[in-house]
């Protein structure tokens, strides 16, 4: 049986990131997990990476990946995060609309320039992005058994 993917896709893919690091702690075998950015050139800063580190210990590899519409078209889950304040337009436009789930979370990056108020920020974004990864393990591990 071939694995099934699911991309989580965000504008420079610090979000979609987080979201790939939650997914990837459900140890879905059947499962490839992605992200990218569809902003242009992924962006990672330190802090996704440092919010990620103080709950999960041994952070899986992720890594940059730009969005490659052919790919991401063949995903079997596609979820697109972004902030509807700020950047839903930005979803680009031939993602296929029955595979496609709209996430709307907060970007930190957009919301503040002050580095304290993104790091807080970006501790919400994360448990965020938790809450939804766990309300769709019952999709992972049942649409495909």
């Amino acid at each position: 049986m071939s694995k099934h993917t699911v991309y989580f896709l965000s504008p420079h893919q610090h979000r979609g990131l987080m979201a790939e690091i939650w997914a990837n702690r459900l140890e879905l075998a059947d499962w490839d997990i992605r992200s990218a950015a569809w902003g242009g050139q992924p962006s990672f800063t330190d802090t996704p990476f440092e919010i990620m580190k103080e709950i999960v210990l041994d952070l899986p590899e992720v890594k940059p990946r730009l969005y490659n519409s052919k790919e991401v078209s063949e995903a079997d889950l596609i979820i697109a995060l972004h902030d509807g304040e700020f950047d839903v337009a930005d979803i680009p436009a031939d993602l296929p609309a029955q595979k496609l789930v709209r996430w709307d979370i907060k970007n930190p990056e957009l919301r503040t320039s002050d580095k304290s108020e993104q790091w807080a920020l970006y501790q919400e974004v994360c448990d965020e992005i938790a809450m939804n990864i766990k309300k769709l393990e019952p999709y992972f591990r049942s649409v495909y058994m």
